[in-house]
């Protein structure tokens, strides 16, 4: 099963090596402000209802079983440029929406790669801005050139989005950049990159989309994250087959 099939979307020689680099890249637009705003309203709705067959929480991989999520996670702009830099084939094994409301709490410093069951390790993920992010609503910060080292994680604390954060003894905070997106622009980052995002101390609300895609050779532990999950083709093919697959929900 192929999906997506390669379009002229492409990166440069030059952004593929900041990327490697600062383990980040963007933003990018993926629709415009005004493209987004049927999308917006398709999210409020989506995250205002019951719980999806799939799952228990109705933030998480929401392309499984929703047209829309899924044509978001599998746009040409954000799935051309992760295939530039990961190859042809590729595979979406999950999505998350953040939504942060006015007060939400800080979600702290930490690298994907801790909380996920993949082996190895490796995914490049797209945070798409359903909502405008900005400082003030709590946009993502990312620390360039963090991805280079793995830091152990430890207990937060009380209060945080997250039980555990990474160890920031050796980290300067000072060079983090704040990742300010219009509505429907993306940033790229791999499985290790340091990024966290303050409590949200503004009166708007914040939602983006994570689109988390790997390559066939990772395994992915299915059951640790809920009953009949599967990775979606996104592009290519699987030559290896470690993972179980399930089609998008294209005609349901």
């Amino acid at each position: 099963m192929k999906q997506n099939e390669p379009s002229k979307i492409t990166l440069t020689r030059d952004e593929s090596a900041t990327f490697h680099r600062d383990g980040f890249l963007g933003p990018y637009a993926a629709y415009t402000p005004k493209e987004m705003e049927p999308l917006r309203e398709h999210t409020t709705a989506l995250l205002g209802g019951d719980a999806p067959w799939h799952s228990s929480n109705v933030e998480q991989s929401r392309h499984m079983d929703d047209v829309r999520v899924w044509e978001m996670c599998s746009r040409p702009a954000i799935v051309e440029r992760m295939a530039t830099l990961f190859g042809p084939d590729l595979l979406l094994w999950r999505s998350n929406f953040f939504n942060k409301e006015p007060g939400g709490v800080e979600i702290p410093w930490h690298q994907d790669y801790n909380y996920w069951p993949i082996e190895p390790a490796v995914n490049i993920s797209a945070w798409l801005a359903v909502d405008e992010a900005t400082i003030e609503n709590s946009c993502v910060q990312i620390i360039p050139g963090s991805h280079r080292t793995i830091l152990p994680h430890v207990q937060a604390p009380e209060g945080m989005g997250f039980s555990e954060m990474a160890d920031m003894r050796s980290v300067d905070e000072s060079q983090a950049a704040n990742m300010i997106l219009k509505p429907g622009e993306f940033f790229l980052f791999n499985e290790r990159t340091l990024h966290r995002s303050a409590p949200n101390s503004s009166g708007k609300r914040r939602i983006g989309l994570a689109v988390r895609v790997t390559i066939p050779m990772v395994n992915v532990d299915h059951d640790q994250l809920f009953k009949d999950h599967g990775c979606i083709q996104l592009r290519g093919e699987d030559k290896m087959g470690f993972n179980r697959h399930v089609d998008p929900p294209i005609g349901r």
